[in-house]
Formats: structure tokens, C-alpha cells, sequence
């Protein structure tokens, strides 16, 4: 929604929509349903899915860049003037793109969000229903799809040139969340 001082701040809606219809749950289905003839093996399980979080989170980058909303725009400018605000600022906004444009969410929970790092839940995942609908329960509580989180975010801090410790609190199958940790390395 343009403001009347002519700033747009939300996410561009074609950008979400396109994002959603490449890397969504659905496309999501539809590649396991083309790599996986069977329950593949775990090294083949992971390489999919850390394929799958790379080139979804290169998507990410590469429309946000092209839909630039105003928050962006100012977050770009502060952190030219104080370089220490690009970790983890700018790397979260591409987090949050991905994420709002393919899972059941209206906000990413954050955590913990400053210089220290980023800590963000995921509560409801989409990927990992269709994971369990395409693979089965105990094929989707192996966590295989924790690749494509952890290959997202290390591709949105590693295009930005920031070195990282990406790890994984909490997730679906003990405790019915995700929680990703970003330090640093």
C-alpha cells in the first residue's frame, strides 16, 4: 500500500506471490515428487532439501531486491552511516520475505534481534505438513527438511559477506516449533 507521502512499506504483493508459487509448499510437493521415487536416503534427503533452502532463499534476495519498500530503503541508508547495523538487519529482511511469502504467518516470531544475532521461531510450517503428506510421519520427523531453514539463512547472511554459526534450538518433532540461532562465526 503506497502511503500519501508516496513510501510503500509493505512487502510487494506480486513478490510474495511469486515467491509463494516457486518455493511454496506446493512446489515444494511437486520437486520431492520428481527427486524421490521412494523414501530417499538420508545424504540424499539433505542435499535436496539444502538445495531446495539455497535457491529459495537466492529467490528471496534477488525479488527483494527488485521491491525494495521503504523500511528497506532506510535500513540500507542507517546501515551505510553505522556498518555494525548490517548483522543481522539486512540478512533478517530476506529471512522474513521467504518465510511470509510461503508459510501460514502474518509475522516471523523473533527472538532475539541485535548484534549479537538473530534467534527467530517458525510455530506453523507448511513444509514440513507437506513433507509428512508426501513422505509420511516418520519420513518428516527425521528433520531431513531442517536443510532447507539452515541453507536459507546461511545463503542470506553469506550473500552480505557475513560469516555465520547457524543453529537449531528447537524443533517440530520434540517440541512442535523451530527455533533457528544466527551467531557470528
Amino acid at each position: 500500500m503506497r502511503e500519501p507521502n508516496g513510501y510503500v512499506f509493505d512487502l510487494a504483493e506480486d513478490m510474495v506471490n511469486q515467491i509463494e508459487q516457486e518455493y511454496g509448499p506446493e512446489a515444494l510437493g511437486k520437486e520431492m515428487a520428481k527427486s524421490f521415487d521412494s523414501e530417499p536416503d538420508a545424504k540424499a534427503a539433505e542435499s535436496f532439501f539444502e538445495d531446495f533452502g539455497r535457491r529459495w532463499m537466492e529467490r528471496s534476495i534477488e525479488l527483494g531486491e527488485q521491491n525494495q519498500d521503504r523500511t528497506y530503503q532506510v535500513l540500507k541508508e542507517t546501515a551505510k552511516e553505522v556498518p555494525e547495523l548490517q548483522f543481522p538487519f539486512i540478512s533478517q529482511r530476506y529471512i522474513e520475505i521467504a518465510y511470509l511469502s510461503t508459510q501460514p504467518i502474518y509475522t516471523v516470531p523473533i527472538v532475539e534481534n541485535g548484534t549479537p544475532g538473530l534467534v527467530f521461531k517458525m510455530v506453523f510450517c507448511d513444509y514440513f505438513k507437506t513433507i509428512q503428506d508426501a513422505q509420511g510421519e516418520d519420513f518428516a520427523n527425521q528433520l531431513h527438511c531442517k536443510s532447507t531453514c539452515l541453507a536459507a539463512c546461511d545463503k542470506a547472511f553469506e550473500h552480505f559477506g557475513h560469516d555465520v554459526k547457524i543453529g537449531m534450538d528447537t524443533n517440530m518433532t520434540d517440541d512442535g516449533v523451530c527455533q533457528f540461532n544466527i551467531r557470528r562465526a
